[in-house]
């Protein structure tokens, strides 16, 4: 009898044994540290006669910086800066007038001149044409869309003009809604603005202060991103998939806004900084600073603990 009771046992727990879960490891999961990335300046490059925007041409590797002169007719020129930092042409492209936003695509340079868009061949520095319509007034930030059409703001009169790829320069969009538009970016189907602002209020509580905006190409319609206006803004950028980079141009602030409106400051400098440039691939944030007449470039990097 103790012998089966023995049998019954033994068998009891060989089926417990075989039925029994193993709880498989737990593995520690990674911690997620966000690496913070600040600017740290690597080139100043002065002379730069009232630098006021800068792009970065890929294929010949170097900058282009519109340089207004000191508002003589015909003083204004595109200098041409290499990738090191150093100056190599002033007047690259000469006898502009007071030359701000400037664009490229393929080996073409467009760049705004108070009422005109100024066509020319980044091989040659020589103006090929000049675009103008009735009704221009402040000519200053130039975009290129995909389809080739380019959109130039008019910030005084707070529109946007666009020259075709037929060679139509038109009036595009007026709307007190874009705020005096002054820095543009298009992205996909949208339009960034980076507005100067609409005056509001009389005597002492006058004021001028612009938000960040989106422009739907299709419907036109205006929204803004920006939860609060954010100054005289001038240059915008895009920073990541998430985040733009805009300057104001009376506190020298450069600011990364989410698309949701959240606002970070990155940098101050002086008071005129203007149409900036940021090169994702190299991570160099380009700042023309208007009064000082220097072009400031800053490489973001890995902050120190």
């Amino acid at each position: 009898m103790k012998t089966f009771f023995k049998i019954i046992l033994l068998t009891s727990l060989f089926f417990a044994c075989k039925t029994e879960k193993k709880s498989p490891e737990q593995t520690p999961e990674k911690e997620v540290v966000a690496i913070k990335m600040t600017p740290k300046l690597i080139h100043e490059i002065n002379g730069l006669t009232h630098c006021e925007s800068v792009v970065y041409d890929k294929k010949r590797n170097v900058y282009y910086a519109s340089l207004i002169g000191n508002r003589e007719q015909g003083d204004g020129s595109i200098a041409k800066v290499g990738a090191d930092g150093k100056l190599i042409d002033s007047i690259f492209i000469k006898g502009l007038n007071d030359p701000k936003g400037i664009a490229i695509t393929a080996d073409k340079l467009y760049v705004s001149d108070v009422t005109v868009l100024v066509e020319a061949d980044l091989n040659s520095g020589k103006v090929i044409k000049t675009h103008t319509t009735e009704g221009t007034q402040f000519l200053n930030d130039v975009s290129i869309a995909k389809d080739g059409t380019i959109y130039i703001s008019d910030t005084r009169k707070s529109s946007i003009f666009a020259l075709t790829t037929d060679g139509t320069f038109s009036e595009w969009l007026q709307s007190e809604a874009l705020e005096h538009p002054n820095g543009l970016l298009n992205v996909g189907n949208d339009m960034y603005v980076a507005a100067w602002g609409n005056v509001v209020g009389e005597g002492d509580t006058r004021k001028q202060s612009g938000n960040f905006l989106k422009l739907n190409m299709k419907t036109k319609e205006i929204t803004k991103v920006s939860k609060d206006t954010l100054g005289n803004l001038d240059g915008v950028q895009i920073y990541d998939e998430n985040s733009f980079l805009i300057s104001a141009w009376n506190t020298g602030k450069i600011m990364k806004i989410s698309t949701e409106g959240e606002v970070e400051d990155i940098v101050t400098v002086g008071r005129s900084v203007g149409d900036i440039l940021y090169e994702p691939s190299t991570k160099v944030l380009g700042l023309p600073m208007n009064i000082q007449s220097q072009l400031l470039l800053y490489e973001f990097q890995k902050a120190e603990k």
